[in-house]
């Protein structure tokens, strides 16, 4: 429905409304009836094919949207997933939260990306445009606007502030391993024990002595997680369990551990009794000093990447781990690399140590006894 009207100076305007179910559900006004006619059309069009999207929810200030998006998740996600998306939100400057979702390109969410890998590692910038995504699909599913801006901005490239980190090779976790003796054996123990199962550190705090198994073979089971701070919960594992074999050598922290224990007492603790604290770790491991450009969580990749190079399938890997098979494709496909190169090299060498190649090594008549004995065989047919 047009509308032809007279403003108190003379002008003329039209106004353009749209209704949906006798409800007006949009309007603006335009200079010229064309402008109007053209604009009404879209806007029928958009209803019918189910793409129409109220004006005014587009001026919706972006700040608005994160609340309610955050609202929203604490029914839908776990708290620390939760607290994770609240604090990759709040990342983003007020200027730009104070803007209409609408006006949310992917220009902004490149400049603010890139702003913030001068700032922080890139691995923290990956999961908040994780975050991001998140917000935006929100945005779209509510109606605030068409496309999520996000899904077509890649990462920026560029260095974070802080050096990548390092990953541990056996001689590197021995090093680490012998200084953290000197200062705590009990915590030091912790750290070989993530380098041989490639547990997460909620995964090894919430353990229990009686996840332990000895038969068919000795493994531990991986049945809970807790983040500090948080509830329990069942692991990021597809069956909400896992069962994580154990070498002798972990079996043996894993027994030195239990020994005294309650069945249903943590496995590892601190050396009061009390439950692992991560803080803790850090400080009587000396992680900074004895790990430098490195994180607990690496202790995780080393093991994987152990496994891998020992000819463990990827699948099993992945059960191993609670992963997904197509994340340690992506995140050890370098190891996987790696092993087919030492095979290449091996054969390539098998190859130079056989029998000469050279071809004046080769007999002059060597191609005539395949000839001559051609010429017997049609002769005797």
């Amino acid at each position: 429905m047009i509308e032809r009207r007279t403003l108190t100076e003379g002008a003329v305007r039209w106004k353009a409304r749209i209704k949906s179910g006798g409800v007006i559900v949009a309007q603006q006004t335009f200079r010229f009836k064309g402008d109007a006619e053209t604009w009404e059309r879209a806007q029928m069009r958009a209803l019918q094919l189910g793409t129409f999207l109220p004006p005014q929810q587009a001026k919706v200030p972006l700040g608005q949207v994160i609340a309610e998006f955050l609202d929203a998740r604490t029914t839908q996600i776990a708290p620390h997933s939760q607290r994770t998306d609240r604090d990759n939100l709040a990342a983003l400057p007020p200027q730009l939260r104070a803007r209409p979702i609408g006006s949310i390109g992917q220009g902004d969410v490149f400049e603010f990306l890139t702003d913030q890998l001068k700032v922080k590692e890139r691995s923290t910038v990956a999961r908040t445009r994780t975050s991001l995504s998140a917000l935006f699909t929100h945005a779209v599913r509510e109606k605030y606007i068409a496309t999520n801006p996000v899904q077509g901005v890649k990462l920026p490239p560029g260095a974070s502030q802080k050096p990548a980190d390092e990953w541990f090779t056996a001689e590197s976790l021995a090093a680490t391993l012998t200084e953290q003796r000197t200062f705590s054996p009990h915590y030091a123990t912790i750290t070989e024990w993530t380098s041989l199962t490639g547990l997460r550190w909620s995964e090894t705090r919430a353990l229990r002595v009686g996840d332990l198994q000895a038969v068919p073979f000795p493994a531990v089971w991986v049945r809970r997680a807790q983040s500090e701070g948080y509830d329990e919960k069942t692991p990021k594992t597809r069956n909400g369990e896992r069962a994580v074999p154990l070498t002798d050598r972990a079996r043996e922290i894993a027994l030195g551990s239990a020994a005294g224990k309650r069945v249903d007492g943590y496995l590892f603790a601190s050396p009061t009794g009390r439950q692992l604290r991560a803080t803790l770790y850090r400080r009587f491991t000396r992680w900074s000093v004895t790990a430098p450009r490195k994180r607990p969580h690496m202790l995780r990749h080393y093991c994987a990447s152990e496994w891998l190079r020992a000819g463990i399938p990827v699948n099993q890997v992945a059960e191993w781990l609670g992963d997904d098979p197509r994340t340690v494709l992506n995140v050890y496909a370098h190891v996987m690399g790696e092993r087919q190169t030492i095979e290449a090299l091996r054969r390539l060498n098998e190859l130079a140590s056989g029998p000469s190649r050279d071809p004046q090594a080769i007999p002059v008549n060597a191609g005539q006894g395949i000839g001559e004995s051609k010429e017997r065989n049609e002769k005797r047919v």
